[in-house]
């Protein structure tokens, strides 16, 4: 059997220790451990790093030179690894994590309570549409909303369910009143996210009934950023996550239209690279995530 990089810390520890006895005990080890240790040290070099005796052990001349080279690189691996299982409790460092634009306020808010949470925490933000790859991105974490999430290779936590309703401004309900029912909803101007002459918006009741809209509205877009500034401007009636207009009908910019009808739910994930050892910056915002609602 080849030597290990521990067969060689073993070397340093028992010519630091003075004998193997002293660091078997040292290492909570037998003697024997040590012993052999050394012995595929020798036999893997070639060459007698130590003579041996009943009282003392002495370092050949080769065994000198050996000593004086590998004892900073044994130290220093050392430090390195007391210096890991430090931080491994600890949340420091850099978390970088990917989200829609869409979604910019409320990660805005999820990252400004984390930091607050964990002073050496740094926190990069990605927004972008597209779906991220872990590894060529860099990315430790990422939120999507889907219905579900597919990828073997990840771990995917429903963090939310979100709704998507239909939204139309006070300027344009004055110039058209609001529908009354699905059928009065084509005689409106839309404003349609992701517009596609194929692919109808589905739209639920609350009982479950499936109603199919083809939207033809003149302005359309991707981002949902867009569809609620063109609502605001008075452009139609348009879909908007419940969240993302919250505010808007708190503050009375916009208006909820067919409140018995919603588009087809979703659902929010948090996801990240399915590991044995989540990283602690990862699972510390999963947490919050958990235990303080994103949206």
């Amino acid at each position: 059997m080849s030597a290990t990089i521990d067969d060689v810390s073993l070397f340093v520890h028992v010519l630091r220790a003075g004998s193997l006895t002293a660091a078997a005990a040292e290492r909570g080890v037998p003697k024997s451990t040590v012993s052999r240790a050394l012995t595929r040290l020798e036999t893997e070099l070639g060459a007698q790093l130590v003579r041996r005796s009943p009282r003392a052990l002495k370092l050949t001349d080769l065994g000198q030179r050996f000593f004086d080279e590998v004892t900073p690189h044994v130290d220093a691996l050392s430090q390195a690894t007391q210096l890991v299982h430090q931080r491994v409790g600890r949340v420091e460092g850099t978390l970088r994590l990917s989200a829609a634009p869409d979604m910019a306020e409320s990660v805005a808010n999820l990252v400004s309570r984390f930091c607050a949470r964990y002073p050496k925490i740094r926190v990069e933000v990605d927004l972008s549409t597209r779906l991220v790859d872990f590894a060529t991105d860099r990315v430790d974490v990422a939120l999507r909303a889907t219905d579900k999430v597919r990828d073997g290779s990840v771990v995917a936590r429903k963090i939310a369910s979100t709704k998507t309703g239909l939204y139309a401004a006070p300027s344009y309900l004055a110039r058209k009143p609001a529908p009354r029912s699905f059928a009065e909803l084509s005689e409106h101007d839309h404003v349609s996210f992701r517009p596609s002459a194929k692919t109808p918006m589905m739209l639920v009741d609350e009982q479950d009934n499936e109603y199919e809209f083809l939207s033809q509205g003149r302005i359309g877009g991707d981002q949902f950023v867009f569809i609620r500034a063109a609502l605001r401007n008075g452009a139609g009636v348009g879909p908007l996550p419940e969240f993302f207009a919250r505010e808007d009908v708190q503050e009375g910019r916009l208006v909820r239209v067919l409140p018995g009808l919603c588009v087809r739910s979703g659902n929010l994930f948090l996801v990240y690279p399915a590991a044995k050892h989540v990283p602690r910056a990862v699972a510390a915002l999963r947490d919050m995530v958990l235990e303080q609602p994103l949206l």
